[in-house]
């Protein structure tokens, strides 16, 4: 495909830049520059809130890096016939010529401007592409992307405008590849609060000095584990405070992404384990007995890496765990030698992937690996990748559409999926203001080799003075959660 990429040399980014490193580099691309005259761009205000906090915090960011040389690419020839072009002047329009123009919009402005005053009013933005062709325009793609700071304006603004670049890749290489895209409804305008950068600025000043006295003193919340006898049958779950009871910690590590496992009439509980020493992740295993007394987790596994969410599932009469290895872009897969206290690596299934979370199921004779994923400059908390395989041991192979899902509300896995008669249903985390806010429930409505939809059916909320519930699993006898909340 010939893709012509029309930039405004005196306000290039390197948001903007990234798209035309990434599609330069795919098979079946010549890629060429134009140039055009761009909007007026971030006013000055925020380039001075900006300043501040690069001057007072060391806050950088490459998607908002300015002064790059223009790309060394061929310009598009006056007798060059594109069939798509990426506007980045914001004209959208195809100007009496055959080839497409594909656009972005941030709740309904330009990508810059509609983050920015996402970021000051620190809420989360919606985000969609425009193909305009042959005089209509069509959304291609509607995101719904998460930020992990959203008291730094430099870290939240460059999040969003390196999800903005992921998103118009994501786009042109679908249409470079064939696939057609669908015409979907445009996303709804937000309320906004039209807030200041100087609002901004004193706000988010007075946050960070609260967050390090807190700190300081011991005072900050953080995550913990807790367990209940198991209430109702198969159906959908409702959690709330009712019969909970909290994995006590000595203070020195907080305990999180709970997994059970029941077998020969003994209660397993496996949890991440983050010792505030190390600052590093390990696996540890409570027993939890009939009289529901929790034993102190003990260490059963760590690494050189950060381990987290010990997914646990059973295959030709072994015991298998994958944990989260993010930090080190694998996934990786251990058998139990024995179970439940000792794990070796069997295999690495992918390798060279930013992939958090992994959670398998199988469907007929396939099985499917969930897994939230990341791409440069943005969050792990929004986007939902599958991966298909004959058996989990793999060859493990990408969806086309990946990431199938950008939504900080009902992307990330929450748990092992339930099967709710017959309905597979995912324990998804809703990241819309805090990680794992609250807990979510989605119904798989279709999955094939093509496609993926699924439909948020249900909600959890955390309580009381707790302002996080992130993880859900379930066994025979008990229910398992943790919270985000004030230390016990």
């Amino acid at each position: 495909m010939r893709i012509d990429i029309r930039l405004d040399p005196s306000k290039l980014r390197g948001w903007q830049c990234e798209v035309v490193t990434a599609l330069r580099a795919r098979p079946g691309c010549d890629v060429r520059l134009s140039r055009g005259t761009a909007n007026a761009g971030l006013p000055k205000s925020a380039d001075t809130l900006l300043w501040l906090e690069r001057t007072l915090f060391h806050a950088e960011h490459g998607a908002l890096a300015t002064g790059a040389a223009w790309p060394d690419l061929p310009a598009a020839e006056d007798d060059w016939s594109p069939d798509l072009r990426i506007d980045f002047c914001g004209d959208g329009t195809s100007e009496g010529t055959a080839m497409g123009v594909l656009s972005l919009r941030c709740d309904g402005e330009e990508p810059e401007a509609g983050a920015l005053a996402a970021v000051l009013d620190e809420r989360a933005p919606s985000m969609h592409t425009c193909l305009a062709l042959d005089g209509a325009v069509r959304i291609l793609s509607v995101w719904r992307p998460a930020v992990e700071n959203r008291r730094s304006a430099t870290a939240a603004l460059g999040m969003l405008l390196g999800r903005a670049a992921h998103m118009l890749v994501h786009d042109a290489a679908r249409l470079a590849d064939g696939i057609p895209g669908g015409s979907l409804a445009a996303p709804p305008l937000p309320e906004t609060l039209d807030r200041s950068a100087a609002s901004f600025f004193t706000t988010s000043l007075a946050a960070r000095v609260r967050n390090r006295i807190e700190r300081q003193l011991g005072r900050a919340p953080n995550w913990f584990v807790a367990w209940r006898d198991r209430v109702g049958g198969d159906e959908l779950p409702v959690i709330g405070p009712a019969g909970f009871r909290r994995l006590a910690d000595d203070g020195q590590r907080f305990y999180a992404d709970p997994f059970l496992w029941e077998q020969g009439g003994k209660r397993y509980l496996f949890v991440e384990e983050f010792p505030y020493a190390t600052g590093k992740g390990v696996l540890s295993l409570s027993d939890i007995g009939s009289d529901g007394k929790a034993t102190t987790p003990r260490v059963i596994f760590e690494t050189d890496c950060h381990l987290s969410y010990p997914y646990l599932f059973e295959h030709d009469g072994a015991h298998w765990m994958i944990p989260e290895t993010s930090s080190r872009r694998t996934v990786e897969l251990y058998r139990a030698d024995p179970f439940p206290d000792r794990w070796t690596l069997h295999s690495v299934l992918l390798d060279n992937v930013d992939l958090g979370d992994a959670t398998l199921q199988k469907v007929g004779d396939i099985w499917w690996m969930f897994a939230g994923s990341r791409e440069r400059w943005t969050s792990s908390w929004d986007a939902l990748s599958l991966f298909r395989a004959p058996s989990p041991f793999g060859p493990w192979q990408p969806h086309p559409g990946n990431p199938v899902l950008v939504d900080l509300h009902a992307a990330r896995p929450a748990g092992r999926i339930l099967d709710i008669g017959g309905r597979l249903v995912r324990p998804v985390q809703n990241c819309d203001g805090l990680y794992g806010a609250a807990l979510g429930f989605a119904e798989i409505r279709t999955l094939s080799s093509q496609t993926y939809a699924q439909t948020l059916s249900a909600s959890a909320l955390p309580w009381g003075d707790n302002s996080g519930l992130h993880t859900y699993n379930r066994s025979a006898t008990l229910e398992v959660i943790d919270l985000f909340g004030p230390r016990g």
